[in-house]
């Protein structure tokens, strides 16, 4: 059960090709609900859609504090220690699903019978339950071994599962958008093969845990920091789905509309992020308490790697985005879609969240969750306010700007606390790496803004790509070895297999 570098790349091998199909089939789905029903229907779908990401809050302190609690003692593969914590998991997740259940209920009433969407009050009523029902059965049923198989390094099979799931849901809700019009058939489709991977993924963890006792006396003492690791959480949902909730009550669904088409395409490259560095995640987490000094020198490569690679991916959608955006949304003309302030500061803000990701994750290898629930706290109220300001002086783009805002205050706080008190080391080193990848984003923004390539067609994009990306790519890798060749000697001696 303990971690090895079989796992990694199987993870990172999982992880490649599920955002590989991700990628390749997702945008399909929102262009043909703007083609068939409209920006106003787009922009409820996605507000509905956001809802339940912030509905996954109510599991993600448990979460966070199992997957804290697990790293070490599935380490020296302590069994019946790994027993007694799931058994406390099951619990509250089991707590978790009565109240998410009524939850579901009050939303489905609310949106569907008190909000006017312009869509059929029925209708609205029974995509949120549909929306909702896979939820349900994951509190009951399986959340608890999920947890357990990222912990266990074994990404690799939800990565698996959730490619299946995209295929077939996406193919599924294409084929009903091209037979009818109806938005609850297309939402049915997504609820049955969702349950269907909830049962694959219950059949594994029995099959591969079978010594797991579920119901041994709970051990709610390791998971005792799941509040303080919720506000975490909550935070971080905070960040990624205040904006649309927000522009849609303040503004209207149209306006969500807009900002969800150019959320879709950041969202899924942080996707595409954050499964690689979950699929190294169990290695730091497990290396972090009975192995220090490796632990150290594995976090300094990943720390640099993980933020030259976010910064060369966010560049080159600030530099190449906005035509993409252009065919995209060609033959839309119920909402302007093209703004190019909009996706400068979609650019500054995600560049601003992955690079104080890294410190982040500290704060759950060391288990600080209540030492630094006071930093979510603060970065969460501010991210409110400064967005409802900013929505009501700028619109779309004010809500950005509260949101970068926060990003800023939890910056300085994440990597002060992860640096001094619990790397023990200089503040210099992550500031160091934020200066040389931002001083070249700069200077690439200098010689590209975000609207140089606005206007081409697809092929001429592709050609401009392939001419000036390698050179920016060439650019952020010369100067990372430059100020950090430990780093890449570091990697260098890991991907031949020798020791750290």
């Amino acid at each position: 059960m303990s971690g090895n570098d079989g796992r990694i790349k199987k993870n990172l091998k999982s992880s490649i090709i599920q955002q590989f199909v991700l990628i390749s089939i997702s945008f399909l789905l929102p262009r043909l609900y703007l083609e068939n029903f409209g920006s106003s229907v787009n922009g409820v779908l996605s507000t509905i859609k956001q809802i339940f990401t912030y509905m996954c809050l109510l599991e993600a302190g448990v979460g966070a504090a199992t997957k804290h609690a697990l790293y070490e003692i599935l380490e020296i593969d302590d069994r019946k220690s790994v027993s007694e914590v799931l058994s406390a998991t099951h619990i509250c997740y089991r707590k978790t699903g009565i109240i998410y259940t009524l939850i579901v209920f009050i939303i489905a009433f609310v949106y569907g019978f008190v909000i006017d969407t312009g869509i059929n009050s029925f209708i609205v009523f029974l995509l949120v339950i549909l929306n909702g029902i896979p939820g349900i059965f994951n509190y009951f049923i399986q959340s608890k071994y999920r947890v357990l198989m990222e912990a266990d390094g074994r990404n690799f099979v939800l990565n698996n599962s959730e490619t299946v799931v995209q295929i077939l849901a996406n193919t599924g809700k294409i084929l009903v958008l091209f037979l009818t019009d109806s938005l609850i058939l297309i939402q049915l489709v997504y609820c049955v093969i969702a349950l269907g991977q909830i049962v694959y993924l219950y059949r594994y963890a029995k099959r591969e845990y079978k010594w797991l006792d579920i119901k041994t006396t709970p051990d709610f003492d390791a998971i005792s920091q799941k509040d303080s690791a919720l506000v975490h959480q909550v935070s971080g949902m905070v960040f990624n789905n205040t904006d649309v909730l927000l522009i849609s009550a303040l503004c209207n669904f149209t306006a969500a509309s807009v900002y969800a088409i150019y959320n879709m395409f950041f969202a899924q490259m942080q996707t595409v992020i954050s499964s690689v560095a979950l699929s190294f995640s169990h290695r730091l987490g497990k290396d972090y308490k009975p192995n220090r000094q490796k632990f150290d020198k594995e976090f300094y490569v990943y720390e640099v790697f993980y933020i030259m690679c976010s910064f060369i991916i966010y560049t080159l959608m600030a530099v190449f985005l906005l035509p993409l955006i252009e065919i995209y949304t060609k033959g839309i003309n119920d909402a302007d879609y093209i703004n190019s302030n909009l996706l400068m500061l979609f650019a500054v803000m995600q560049l601003l969240s992955n690079a104080k990701l890294p410190a982040n994750n500290v704060i759950e290898y060391a288990g600080t969750f209540k030492k630094t629930r006071s930093h979510a706290l603060w970065e969460m109220t501010i991210n409110i306010v400064t967005t409802v300001i900013g929505i009501k002086l700028f619109g779309i783009c004010g809500a950005i700007l509260g949101t970068i805002l926060a990003l800023i205050y939890r910056s300085i706080v994440v990597i002060a606390h992860s640096n001094k008190e619990v790397l023990n080391r200089s503040l210099f080193k992550t500031y160091k790496l934020w200066l040389v990848n931002g001083g070249v984003f700069i200077l690439v923004m200098v010689i590209f803004f975000v609207d140089s390539f606005s206007g081409l067609s697809f092929g001429k994009l592709i050609i401009k790509g392939l001419i000036h990306g390698p050179w920016i790519v060439a650019l952020y890798v010369v100067a990372n070895l430059i100020f950090n060749p430990d780093a890449f000697r570091f990697l260098y001696k890991f991907l031949k297999g020798d020791k750290l």
